[in-house]
């Protein structure tokens, strides 16, 4: 019998959930009510915040997942929020602030020749007053593995935390690294998230979260279409305990500064 403290806790991100001109980053309508009904009759429905306590204490009374989705697609106030809020699941909701003020389409988008339109303030705020945590996705989705000056960094983390504070007035406490791999991650950026007041960044190269582990990390799995790769991950199985993957990263500033101003 499995110890009750060690029960895995997983964190599964999304980007898109539409009807049509699905793509890589895309999960039909259907698609993703499956998930979420196959996912909330084996584990406990959680929020980012919750997950991370559970972390800190060290135990577990059951196998937790979260729901994040990424970026901030227009019809995902069409789709994956109504059938969120349905269920009564939580969600953190991460955004990329410039395509969200100016109502452009992502560039990785508009290289496929599909602009897809972002979502407003007024939709972020709609989901905030029904419940949903917005989180910070980087300002530009930019890549932070590359060299970025102080001022790069200043606009695509703490100005960013500002800014959806102001739309939604939440407080901002989780930033997800756009891309999310370990070479999409710097040490620099994780410095500035956490001089910046957030309290944990995500990233997306898969992995569990198991109990008495970091807290200020929180490795993410990636909802694909199908079931067959969500119901072999969330699976639960002694034998993963050890299975995550490693990050060469001080989680922490050494010496904690001011936020940026």
């Amino acid at each position: 019998m499995a110890d009750q403290q060690m029960f895995p806790a997983f964190v599964l991100f999304y980007h898109r959930i539409a009807t049509h001109s699905l793509n890589d980053w895309s999960i039909g309508k259907k698609n993703f009510e499956r998930h979420l009904d196959w996912v909330s009759k084996r584990m406990l429905m959680v929020s980012l915040d919750e997950i991370r306590v559970s972390q800190l204490e060290g135990r577990r009374s059951k196998p937790m997942a979260a729901i994040t989705i990424d970026d901030g697609y227009g019809e995902n106030s069409e789709h994956a929020i109504p059938a969120l809020v349905e269920r009564n699941i939580p969600c953190h909701y991460f955004v990329s602030t410039h395509f969200v003020e100016t109502g452009e389409p992502f560039p990785h988008d508009l290289s496929r020749g599909v602009p897809l339109r972002p979502n407003s303030i007024e939709e972020l705020q709609r989901f905030a007053e029904l419940g949903v945590e917005i989180g910070a996705h980087s300002h530009t989705h930019v890549n932070f593995g590359r060299r970025l000056s102080n001022s790069e960094l200043r606009l695509e983390i703490t100005d960013v935390r500002k800014r959806l504070q102001d739309w939604t007035g939440q407080s901002i406490d989780y930033f997800a690294f756009p891309y999310g791999l370990k070479q999409n991650i710097s040490q620099q950026a994780i410095d500035v998230i956490f001089e910046s007041g957030f309290k944990c960044f995500l990233s997306a190269a898969g992995g569990v979260n198991w109990p008495g582990k970091e807290a200020s990390h929180l490795q993410r799995i990636h909802g694909d279409p199908g079931m067959a790769a969500l119901k072999n991950w969330l699976t639960y199985d002694p034998r993963k305990i050890h299975a995550s993957t490693p990050f060469e990263f001080a989680f922490r500033t050494t010496k904690p500064q001011s936020a940026l101003a």
